[in-house]
């Protein structure tokens, strides 16, 4: 007898290396629509850093199209965490208001860290859980899907070590374009900020299956 898969409440989206961000974007906005058969959480699952830099940036063009197309304006964050391994990810996408009540004020020192493709994402997940129990906002910037790869980690693995010391809070983040401009040169250079947020608790009980 084998045991029978898992049943998720609302709807997966499978993300692959050369998959179109814009149309797994749309996968993720209908969740929102009042007749959706599968509504939100939507669960962002891909593997490995080209597929999960496409379901960051289906997530991140998504949340744009739905904070400007719902009324009131619709905010959808994600929670990050691992499937089976570290380079299995899952964004757990939900609307911010189904946690609304258990999220600590916004606080008003960010620490921000820049994650590259080389970067060692239990070092930066490390800075990043320092933050949050210093009741700061960290923010992290991305830029090429090695980077964004290593960035989703960091947060996934920082939630890991502030659950394991039992330090009482959590993380999700809302993603943004950015543009940096590096020395010596003449254009605007595009990546992607993710702005964590505190939540009073564990995250992993609010999710339902």
């Amino acid at each position: 007898m084998t045991d029978s898969p898992p049943h998720y409440t609302g709807r997966r989206v499978f993300c692959k290396a050369d998959g179109s961000a814009s149309s797994l974007s749309r996968k993720i906005s209908l969740a929102a629509l009042p007749d959706s058969k599968q509504g939100f959480p939507v669960r962002v699952w891909s593997k490995h850093s080209s597929a999960t830099n496409v379901g960051v940036k289906a997530t991140l063009i998504a949340a744009e199209r739905l904070e400007k197309e719902t009324t009131p304006a619709k905010t959808v964050v994600a929670i990050p965490s691992f499937r089976g391994n570290r380079t299995e990810i899952e964004l757990y996408v939900e609307d911010v208001e189904k946690f609304a009540d258990k999220i600590l004020p916004t606080p008003a020192e960010t620490a921000n860290l820049t994650v590259g493709g080389k970067t060692d994402p239990k070092l930066s997940a490390g800075a990043i859980a320092n933050a949050a129990r210093e009741r700061k906002t960290p923010a992290v910037q991305a830029i090429g899907a090695d980077a964004v790869f290593n960035a989703v980690r960091a947060i996934a693995i920082a939630r890991q070590y502030l659950r394991d010391k039992e330090d009482g809070v959590d993380l999700y983040f809302r993603l943004e374009w950015t543009k940096i401009r590096f020395e010596g040169r003449d254009e605007d250079t595009t990546a992607i900020r993710f702005t964590c947020s505190l939540y009073e608790g564990d995250l992993e009980e609010v999710k339902v299956e």
